[in-house]
């Protein structure tokens, strides 16, 4: 399956840490009249110096580390502020104007209600430990982390590694302050990648991603090389968990350049949801008890369905979660408790924890009974379940409660 991000075979990971040492992965300079500003096709947004993120991006290894960017610069709680694939650069005033990169992955983390183990007693065996957080990094994860920028561009481990889903597949995870790094041993190109929490963050929190002005800017691919003529199509990145972003046409440069535009006003992200009362927005909850599930737009409810949840042992899991993943219709198939299961077709999963999903259900009509007949899953009739893929978008939250 594509996911997103940058791969890197750990076959020769040696020679990548050679060339992000010497800096030989930034994007290579054109001519300086050309490349004080850069288009990129894929995405349809410009980067420029306008407030020094166009430096930062050439001097951090910006193709490997941040990706293209996905948004105009906004103003982000008093800072301006540009998404990329993989990151987010801020422009701080109160240090002396310098470029620094925000918070995502503490962010994605909360966003998503993601829970850390605590940290060990005990350093993990050739790690390197941090005493802010109590958290060590070791390989595959340690030989990056330094090579790619370390602290400046992941910061310090919020976690220890963990599995966890990625998508519909499970990928052993690190989560930083900045970044989290995703590692699958199961591959035959055994590799490890940057998460894009740059655009799920975007798609979460719905901010403007319309093409801009490509004036005066050289039009560039995905790694920042300018594009050729034949370029003309939209280039999406692979996301599993996450829709991409509307194509954009390709752009044609003018000799003239455009001036500096103000950056966007973006709206901060709404508050969580309390469980019991929703307040704003999208949300569901379902409840264990009544088997049942309720969707509501603010405090008004708009849709609610019988449904079947997990069995003894298969107990659907109890929190605040969010839809993570969409898919329209899957096989779903694993082996556990001493079963193993195959199912064709299932229609209209959305996932919201792991591997558990709410989806459509053509196998039984039992919702609502109280007989629950799920290995975890939320199962819906197969039209509640279209009904509710349809409406609820990814980043929605979701309650499983008693």
């Amino acid at each position: 399956m594509l996911r997103t991000g940058r791969w890197v075979p750990l076959g020769g990971l040696a020679l990548l840490l050679g060339l992000l040492a010497v800096g030989w992965l930034v994007a290579p300079r054109v001519s300086q009249a050309q490349d004080e500003a850069l288009y990129f096709v894929t995405t349809g947004q410009r980067l420029d110096n306008s407030y020094g993120f166009l430096g930062h991006w050439r001097a951090s290894n910006g193709p490997l580390t941040l990706g293209a960017p996905l948004t105009p610069p906004l103003l982000e709680h008093g800072l301006v502020v540009q998404y990329f694939e993989l990151g987010r650069l801020e422009l701080h005033p109160e240090y002396e104007g310098a470029v620094l990169r925000g918070h995502l992955g503490a962010e994605y983390a909360q966003a998503l209600w993601r829970e850390f183990a605590p940290p060990s007693a005990t350093p993990s065996a050739g790690g390197e430990y941090f005493a802010a957080t109590g958290y060590s990094i070791a390989e595959p994860f340690l030989g990056f982390w330094h090579a790619a920028g370390g602290l400046d561009v992941f910061g310090l481990p919020l976690s220890a590694p963990a599995w966890e889903y990625v998508g519909a597949q499970m990928a052993q995870v690190q989560y930083f302050e900045r970044a989290r790094l995703e590692y699958y041993p199961e591959l035959g190109a055994t590799a490890l990648q940057m998460s894009a929490l740059g655009r799920d963050l975007v798609l979460l929190r719905g901010l403007p991603t319309a093409p801009v002005d490509p004036a005066g800017a050289l039009v560039v691919d995905n790694l920042g090389q300018q594009a050729t003529a034949q370029t003309t199509a939209w280039l999406p990145l692979a996301n599993p968990t996450a829709t991409p972003l509307p194509p954009t046409a390709t752009p044609v440069p003018t000799a003239a350049p455009a001036a500096p535009a103000a950056p966007v006003a973006a709206a901060a992200p709404a508050a969580p949801v309390a469980p019991a009362v929703p307040r704003g927005g999208k949300s569901i909850i379902v409840d264990l008890s009544d088997q049942w599930l309720y969707a509501y737009e603010g405090e008004q409810r708009v849709f609610d369905a019988p449904v079947s949840t997990g069995r003894d042992g298969f107990n659907t899991p109890v929190g605040r979660f969010a839809i993570y993943y969409k898919v329209r219709s899957q096989t779903m198939s694993g082996c556990s408790g001493g079963e193993c299961w195959s199912v064709p077709n299932v229609p209209h999963a959305m996932y919201i924890v792991g591997d558990v999903a709410m989806h459509g259900t053509y196998w039984h009509n039992q919702f609502g009974s109280g007989v629950r007949r799920s290995h975890g899953c939320i199962n819906l009739a197969v039209g509640s379940a279209a009904w509710l893929y349809t409406w609820a978008p990814l980043g929605t939250p979701v309650t499983v409660r008693w």
